[in-house]
């Protein structure tokens, strides 16, 4: 592939991953919002398990992107390139168990909804161990997409494959991403949902960028030249 249409194909990746899981988050913040939740899920198993696609389909992108641009990374770092793919599989593994759970809780709801009075307690209590173990998840698969997510940032920044700016709003980005999950596995409120930002305006900007310009190779490695 050209340089441009590896970069158009890892923007188009980019943004199905991002959209995917944005539009699987808004499906499920409907029902996880309301304290009857369990209740909602298996009336409703045809959204959740939409919901458990749109995040298959984001675990693929992913991994799709890391393979992508493995061939242009390993011309400045063959270390970056392949750590980048082996932590994106790592984080789409993590989110697929996410995924999975979700599943389990749409049993869960179904057994709630035909059991007897004295089974209602176990199934709260089950429900709530699947809900903080997804999170979990999600916490563990993000730790190795802000530190993957970094160093590509600092490859893009140290060669100019992407404008500088771009890079330092990525590196920025991911360094809030990583500081988002310490803070929320040690129960430090400190920036909430505000750290998320400066990596999603990374990740929703500068695929379109890509879309126009793709990536500038001209300033290699000097063991390159």
């Amino acid at each position: 592939m050209s340089n441009l249409t590896t970069a158009r194909f890892f923007g188009v990746l980019w943004l199905m991953s991002s959209f995917s899981y944005m539009a699987a988050s808004s499906l499920l913040g409907e029902f996880f919002s309301s304290p009857d939740y369990l209740m909602q899920l298996f009336p409703n198993k045809l959204t959740i398990t939409t919901a458990v696609m749109l995040e298959f389909v984001n675990s693929v992108a992913v991994v799709g992107m890391a393979i992508v641009i493995y061939p242009i990374v390993k011309k400045y770092s063959e270390h970056v390139a392949v750590s980048y793919v082996v932590f994106r599989l790592i984080e789409a593994i993590m989110l697929l168990v996410g995924a999975a759970a979700l599943l389990s809780l749409v049993n869960l709801s179904k057994e709630l909804i035909e059991t007897t009075a004295s089974n209602v307690d176990y199934l709260h209590t089950m429900a709530s161990i699947i809900r903080k173990g997804r999170y979990v998840d999600f916490q563990l698969g993000m730790i190795p997409l802000s530190i993957c997510g970094f160093i590509l940032a600092v490859t893009f920044f140290q060669y100019r494959i992407v404008p500088r700016a771009f890079s330092v709003l990525g590196m920025v980005g991911y360094f809030a991403l990583f500081l988002k999950i310490m803070f929320d596995f040690y129960a430090v409120s400190l920036g909430g949902q505000w750290l998320y930002l400066p990596g999603a305006l990374f990740e929703l900007s500068l695929p379109f960028w890509l879309f126009v310009k793709g990536f500038n190779l001209k300033e290699m490695p000097s063991n390159e030249r």
